[in-house]
């Protein structure tokens, strides 16, 4: 005999056909009992609009999807047959005066047992349930002993469609062995799991910078629901984590946004939910005005009355510029400091990792390795936090491995995928004797400044300097080295970083005033260009480089403060709180600055002030504490007639040899021209000078000789001074290098 077959009390004809219709999907899906799931999707099938009035949060279309795929894995929910189903709705009925169960009776018993709270006049004839009174059903129905027709409620029995359509089950993929072990954070999740077991503002907050781990602690706390070592009150628990901008995502209809968030609360709102939202200041005027109807004004009320636990995450900066200034919503997180790990615990995490790699992915990494992807996380890439720098590094290094169809990370795939990483050369140090002569050949310092900055770098670059947050090395240009900044800093560039590209310039004549700061660390929030770039972002995106500072002693006091600040701690804070790190840089400063036993004599008939008098100069106009930063006083090119003429024929009339070679010309300079280039010049001529002299004299003797862009073969020349004019020859083939 069918379940329609059986007698019973009789049911009204719309309250039949949801009877039948429930029976008809059993027997479709081939399960042996009437459940839960197979009443509420019939339900749903014919009396959505009126499920959704019935119940608190009830999504209609969304959660009759859920009900279908949870069917199809055969999860059918609690048992449910039809005759009990029957007499809970004839008393339900009898409650409010009816004299047979009707579609609204069956729906409520259905939706009780499926967890959601009724509202309405559902809910107070609910309340008033109890004293109902005695219909034909049999007074031993252990039902209606109770008082009701709610069963003792499993934790997080109600379906979650909206949940699971937003969000994503943590504890299910522990469960699923796909998430990562936590390692080092134990300290933090207790914090997180004595949070969750308070009555009240029970939605720890974890707080810290970018990479730190504070998913992972999440993570970790899915892990031990999976394991059962949580308390009583969190046992069997769910994790769901929500991601703001999937709420928003298709909810242009007004009010749909509003529809979602009350399902999502009333899912979540049940025993066993744990709420994760990562990145929560995302909340604020995310959906609507902030403070109105964006998501967070849809939060709060619930987080007020404690109707549900709630875990975020978020970073120190975030949670001040965003959830601190809202009292309201502030108030309702326990903050829960995440700071970032050592090396050795890291080197903890590496280890896990590297098991999970060679059971995953078959890659081997030895220990060794492991060490130096830590010691060189810590020394190249300050702007990221452990343990999310080194455990980049290392998953770069297995992904290099397999393109590379090998089953071991070598060091040498490290250091290649390390220097691609950061874009650096790995041992500066290598790099050192090449500077040193490139700065020999330009001749635009002294022998003697050239020797104590490569020195002051020998030490910084290898890390062995008692303050490695200090940049590499801090130089102020005065007098000719200052007229030479750019050609300096592109030497430096290219000698020590493989490019000379790697120079970021800043005139500091232009912050006059105090407020022009906004000029050099960007706007503040709220202020006009506050999303606009500054050259100091620059530095963020290349660490390693040049930064050229001119005219440091003109701009305001404020300003040199901030710089002083910046050189003495090797970082500098923007508008938007981010910290740009100068450690790796090279600072050139620039100064118009003079000492008094300077005499312009000639270039020949210098007279070198001595060191100390620069000093004095420096310390007279920039400040004792700011030319305390200075670690070398860098004056120009020497007083040898020697110097000067390698520099011009191997910086000057070089760069115009290598433009000429372009257009398929080759040429090269007689000493006579050179001679005449000492003598026509002043001995104090600025590099722009020299270029003047350059094009006025050579560039309209040199032109008329340019070959056809046609031409095959590419002439030679030689450019000499002879008989009071610049002459251009043809070199023979014998002289042609």
């Amino acid at each position: 005999m069918s379940e329609i077959e059986k007698p019973g009390i009789p049911l009204s004809r719309g309250a039949q056909r949801i009877l039948e219709r429930a029976v008809q999907i059993q027997q479709e899906r081939q399960h042996e009992t009437l459940c839960v799931h197979h009443w509420l999707l019939a339900l749903l099938e014919r009396h959505g609009p009126m499920s959704e009035s019935m119940a608190s949060g009830l999504e209609a279309s969304s959660l009759q999807a859920y009900i279908e795929e949870e069917l199809k894995k055969g999860e059918t929910g609690e048992p449910l047959d039809a005759e009990e189903l029957r007499q809970r709705a004839a008393r339900w009925a009898a409650s409010r005066g009816a004299k047979q169960p009707a579609e609204r009776d069956l729906a409520a018993i259905i939706l009780q047992e499926a967890g959601y709270p009724l509202t309405g006049k559902a809910f107070v004839e609910a309340a008033d349930l109890s004293n109902a009174p005695a219909t034909s059903a049999s007074s031993d129905d252990p039902s209606l002993r109770q008082g009701g027709p709610a069963k003792s409620a499993a934790r997080a029995r109600r379906p979650t469609p909206t949940l699971e359509q937003f969000g994503k089950d943590l504890t299910r993929a522990a469960r699923e062995n796909r998430l990562s072990p936590m390692v080092g954070r134990e300290e933090e999740l207790d914090l997180v799991i004595e949070t969750l077991c308070r009555r009240t503002k029970r939605n720890p907050a974890l707080v810290g910078p970018a990479g730190v781990g504070k998913t992972t602690i999440v993570e970790g706390l899915a892990h031990r629901i999976v394991a059962g070592q949580v308390p009583e009150m969190l046992r069997d628990a769910r994790i769901l984590a929500i991601q703001p901008s999937t709420l928003v995502a298709g909810a242009s209809v007004h009010g749909e946004l509003e529809k979602r968030m009350q399902a999502l609360l009333t899912e979540a709102s049940q025993d066993g939910i744990l709420l994760f939202i990562d990145e929560v200041h995302s909340i604020i005027g995310v959906g609507g005005a902030a403070g109105t109807g964006d998501i967070a004004s849809l939060l709060k009320p619930a987080l007020a009355r404690g109707d549900l636990a709630c875990i975020a995450a978020t970073t120190d900066d975030e949670y001040r510029r965003f959830i601190e200034p809202d009292p309201a919503l502030e108030r309702r997180f326990q903050p829960i400091r995440v700071y970032e790990l050592s090396p050795e615990q890291t080197l903890d995490i590496l280890r896990a990792l590297r098991e999970e790699f060679q059971r995953l992915r078959g890659v081997s990494v030895g220990e060794e390795t492991l060490r130096w992807l830590v010691d060189f996380a810590q020394r190249y890439m300050r702007n990221r936090y452990f343990p999310d720098k080194a455990v980049d590094l290392l998953e770069q290094c297995v992904a290099h491995a397999l393109a590379q169809s090998r089953k071991e990370v070598l060091i040498t795939d490290v250091e290649t995928v390390a220097q691609r990483m950061v874009g650096m050369p790995l041992v500066l140090s290598d790099r050192l004797p090449i500077l040193r002569e490139r700065l020999l050949e330009s001749a635009l310092l002294s022998e003697e400044e050239i020797t104590t900055l490569v020195n002051r770098l020998k030490v910084t670059v290898s890390g062995l300097d008692l303050r490695p947050n200090r940049p590499n090395a801090v130089a102020l240009l005065v007098s000719e080295a200052a007229e030479h900044s750019e050609s300096l800093s592109e030497i430096i560039a290219e000698a020590l970083f493989q490019s000379a590209s790697r120079v970021v310039t800043i005139d500091f004549s232009r912050f006059t005033q105090a407020h022009d700061l906004t000029m050099l660390l960007g706007a503040p929030p709220g202020y006009v260009g506050f999303s606009e770039t500054v050259p100091l972002h620059q530095v963020a995106q290349t660490p390693w480089c040049v930064l050229r500072c001119e005219n440091v002693d003109a701009c305001h006091p404020q300003v040199l403060e901030v710089l002083h600040q910046a050189l003495a701690s090797g970082l500098i804070t923007d508008a938007r709180g981010k910290r740009i790190y100068l450690s790796d840089t090279v600072v050139l400063l620039t100064a118009d600055i003079e000492a008094e036993s300077r005499r312009k004599t000639g270039y020949r008939n210098v007279k070198e002030p001595a060191s100390a008098d620069y000093e004095q100069a420096a310390e007279a106009k920039l400040g004792e504490d700011f030319a305390a930063q200075i670690d070398v006083i860098c004056v120009g090119a020497s007083n040898s007639e020697a110097a000067m003429r390698r520099w011009l024929r191997e910086n000057l009339l070089s760069d115009l040899s290598r433009r000429y070679r372009a257009r398929g010309m080759e040429v090269q300079w007689d000493d006579s021209l050179i001679d005449w280039f000492l003598s026509r010049q002043s001995d104090n001529a600025s590099r722009m000078e020299w270029e003047r002299l350059v094009d006025e004299h050579l560039s309209g003797a040199l032109i008329p000789f340019l070959p056809p862009v046609d031409a095959k073969e590419s002439p030679s020349y030689v450019v000499k001074y002879r008989d009071g004019s610049v002459q251009v020859e043809t070199l023979p083939t014998t002289e042609r290098s």
